[in-house]
């Protein structure tokens, strides 16, 4: 539970940094700040700090911020007229106070209240937010605002500071001052992992500061940073996780400075921990052989256990239940044997029933415990436990470790969430641990089908069907969504969300899917089609030859990227489309195939087939890169531009029937590359 506090108290002051516990004076905004209409050095920013002070005081136990933003365009209003500063139950937000300054110099004071506001929950743990309006913002308007944290006497809050934000940052000033030392050096802080205390008698940090920019550090220990002209934060898509590359410091305290020993120390307490969770009790050795037969092999054994511990209640993807609930309810979870007594869990306590049980059936099963690599990377230098999110798998099956994802409710078997591959982390061994990375996936392992049927009637009305079959990253994402939902809700988002690959006039409607709480198979929608196709000019009639992608925009429409390109996993697009017309109407000329190799990273293909009433297209998409650096940039921009223009092809229909004396079939879309 400690360590869950740690964690969310981090989740908090990433979420707002806060700090000071002497405020300064507002500051008067001069002629140049008033009439200021954009920013130079970025022209497009909805706002500016002009100037933001962020100090914390950890021997007093106290945070505050001070803040002035420039409003720049009715997004920046949109952004920053409502504030919202978040803190853990039993801290505090107090002393707020702001203004709003006119472009005129008119001056309004904040004179409202603000109201608390419930951000997560998970257990008895709360992440709570003080949330206030601005008065009367405008474009144009400065926003001044102040505020402090408090947390008790035995909480230490070292300062995250994140010196890059979603908007330009003028001019900042960070102070720290740490808990004061000790009789040589240690301080009054306990680190407690997994049971164990520890002095944490060592301030470290971690920094990603601008080229020339440098945190001084006097003889009293307090530590000072000024930054001026810090850009916005990156924003697009296909980004990485931008904790590991935007400008910030982050302070720690810690009983190591040797990450070595660090990551071997707390992993030996963390891998006892969870082999004691993960006893082999007689009771799950009674429960594996009500599941297992003698005759299976070790495949089998695992895929039967896996099946039983997915039909438990996971509470990450139902619902936390508090201490009260379970006491009243006489549910107690300590041990795998718990958790399968009473069919409850969270994901990593259905991840230790896993190994336990395995175990129990005679196999070699480790657990390890990784980030998410959506949000972040896993940094050895930095030595903090808090940065690995979720516990995942590793069994020994005919000689060959496999990976597993059982808390991830509907995961496919042997395989793990996108999140969780290429992920480093802490695993155990047959008589240790070590930091280790998990393995990736391949483009085979998410295949989406799109197969539709189609006709054109006289009137111009096209109706039919398309079957949309999905393995891998998008099966599980709309299972898991139909968790937190129901069926009516998830075919609404997946309407929505398919619509936008349409041609214009095409409506979809999805009527059923099939396997959505199955894993062991694909996921297939059912969507029914309606609307108008093409355009006509004259005695012809344009239609969009590559029916799925016609509604797309281009990916990578910009010239030039600073940053890595980040897609989030490898994948598979094959579709085929037969498309009936009515007597009136025939195929007069088709695109030409293309096929685009992009090796090693993708490839691309697709053909065109016709009858005198019938149009046909097949095409396959393959990505099996994921991580591109800048300098790769315009190769992967020239492959998807090429691969869009293609999308954009149409074929022509004449308005009259005409002879064709040969068709053309459509060919199977061959492999590029050897791949």
């Amino acid at each position: 539970m400690l360590a869950v506090l740690r964690r969310a108290l981090v989740l908090c002051l990433v979420l707002a940094p806060l700090s000071a516990f002497a405020f300064p004076e507002w500051q008067e905004p001069t002629p140049a700040e008033l009439s200021m209409k954009s920013y130079a050095a970025d022209p497009d920013a909805p706002a500016v700090y002009l100037y933001r002070e962020e100090t914390v005081d950890d021997a007093l136990h106290m945070h505050s911020t001070y803040a002035r933003i420039k409003i720049l365009s009715e997004k920046g209003k949109d952004m920053y007229s409502d504030v919202e500063l978040p803190y853990l139950s039993g801290y505090s937000v107090d002393s707020i106070a702001g203004r709003t300054i006119h472009s005129d110099g008119t001056v309004v004071p904040f004179t409202g209240k603000p109201y608390n506001k419930l951000l997560t929950k998970e257990g008895n743990l709360k992440v709570m937010a003080k949330v206030f309006s601005m008065p009367d913002v405008q474009v144009g308007s400065i926003l001044e605002y102040r505020f402090k944290l408090h947390y008790a006497d035995g909480i230490v809050a070292s300062p995250h500071w994140l010196i890059q934000r979603r908007i330009p940052v003028v001019k900042a000033h960070y102070h720290f001052m740490p808990s004061p030392d000790r009789d040589g050096g240690s301080r009054f802080i306990t680190a407690v992992e997994y049971g164990h205390e520890m002095i944490a008698n060592q301030l470290l940090f971690t920094r990603i500061l601008p080229p020339g920019d440098n945190i001084s550090h006097d003889v009293a220990g307090r530590f000072d940073l000024t930054v001026e002209n810090i850009p916005a934060l990156p924003h697009g898509d296909f980004l990485p996780p931008l904790g590991n590359f935007s400008n910030r410091v982050i302070f720690y305290y810690s009983p190591f400075t040797n990450g070595a020993e660090y990551w071997s120390t707390i992993g030996k307490y963390w891998s006892k921990d969870f082999d004691h969770f993960a006893h082999v009790s007689d009771k799950i050795r009674s429960a594996v052989n009500g599941i297992v037969a003698p005759a299976d092999t070790d495949e089998q054994k695992v895929a039967k256990i896996y099946a039983a511990v997915m039909k438990i209640d996971n509470t990450n993807f139902s619902r936390a239940h508090t201490a009260q609930e379970n006491k009243a309810e006489g549910v107690k979870i300590k041990s795998a044997e718990d958790v399968w007594a009473q069919q409850r869990g969270s994901s990593d306590d259905i991840t230790r029933l896993f190994v336990a049980m395995v175990r129990a059936a005679g196999l070699k099963a480790y657990g390890a415990y990784v980030v998410n690599r959506d949000t972040n990377v896993f940094d050895q230098s930095y030595l903090y436990w808090g940065q690995l999110d979720d516990e995942v798998a590793i069994v020994s099956i005919n000689g060959k470790e496999v990976y597993f994802d059982p808390g991830q409710r509907y995961c496919e078997f042997a395989k793990l969430h996108w999140k969780h591959t290429w992920a480093g982390g802490i695993r155990q061994t047959a008589d240790d641990t070590q930091i280790f990375t998990t393995p990736g996936e391949a483009y085979t392992d998410n295949i989406v089908t799109r197969n539709a049927e189609l006709t054109l009637d006289p009137n111009g009305q096209v109706h039919g069907r398309i079957y949309v079959n999905m393995t891998g990253v998008q099966a599980l994402r709309w299972r898991q969504a139909a968790l937190r939902s129901d069926e009516t809700a998830i075919k609404k988002d997946f309407d929505k969300e398919f619509q936008g690959s349409m041609p214009p006039g095409i409506a979809v409607k999805t009527d059923h899917f099939i396997g959505l709480a199955d894993y062991g198979h694909a996921l297939m929608a059912a969507v029914d089609v309606t609307g108008t196709l093409g355009n006509q000019t004259g005695k012809h009639i344009f239609i969009p030859a590559v029916f799925f992608e016609a509604g797309d925009s281009p990916l990578f429409a910009q010239t030039k990227r600073e940053y890595p390109v980040y897609i989030h996993y490898p994948y598979t697009i094959s579709d085929h489309l037969k498309l009936t017309l009515p007597p009136n109407l025939t195929v007069e000329s088709t695109p030409k195939p293309a096929f685009i190799n992009y090796s090693p990273n993708a490839d691309y293909v697709v053909n065109f087939g016709s009858k005198p009433q019938i149009f046909e297209y097949a095409r396959r998409l393959r990505l099996s890169n994921t991580l591109y650096k800048a300098t790769e940039y315009p190769g992967l921009r020239d492959f998807f531009q090429k691969v869009s223009s293609d999308d954009q092809a149409q074929f022509a229909v004449k308005v009259a029937p005409v002879a064709v004396s040969a068709s053309a079939p459509v060919q199977a879309a061959a492999p590029a590359g050897g791949k």
